[in-house]
């Protein structure tokens, strides 16, 4: 079994501390947590043994939980105060779109010089652009691309 406590203080801040009996269930929810909650928000107590985390990732705090709850039948006491946490379901948050280097999406070494990033751009244009069949989403990660590339 998997419990979760949670109490608060008087900054407002989260402090919760886990319990399992097995150690992927709670190493797989310390690393949730992690990626739940901004490192900015979060940090671990090594005297309590007790991860922090603050009042302005509520959210992310309290999507953890049902996260917790849903996937590892996990259980959260609330101690010393009564807090609004509704057991709604679980919905996983959008990822966050991860940059991608202008010369990888047109397929170039960081060492071509302008001409050959311009060839590079007319021929992905031609092969993707959305009038001659092409998605509109891989043709704006290339103007994207050019664009940045230009800038530099």
């Amino acid at each position: 079994m998997t419990t979760i406590f949670i109490t608060r203080d008087g900054q407002q801040d989260f402090h919760v501390k886990l319990q399992s009996a097995d150690s992927y269930v709670f190493k797989s929810l310390i690393d949730a947590l992690k990626n739940f909650v901004s490192p900015v928000y979060r940090r671990y107590e090594p005297a309590t043994r007790k991860w922090v985390v603050g009042e302005p990732a509520t959210e992310s705090f309290r999507h953890w939980l049902s996260y917790a709850r849903a996937t590892f039948g996990a259980q959260v006491q609330w101690i010393g105060e009564t807090y609004e946490d509704p057991e709604a379901e679980w919905t996983p948050p959008k990822p966050k779109p991860k940059a991608v280097d202008p010369y990888v999406t047109l397929h170039l070494l960081p060492s071509a010089p302008p001409e050959v990033v311009k060839a590079a751009y007319k021929a992905l244009a031609t092969l993707h652009h959305p009038d001659k069949g092409g998605e509109t989403e891989v043709m704006q990660r290339i103007n994207d691309a050019y664009g940045r590339l230009l800038a530099a």
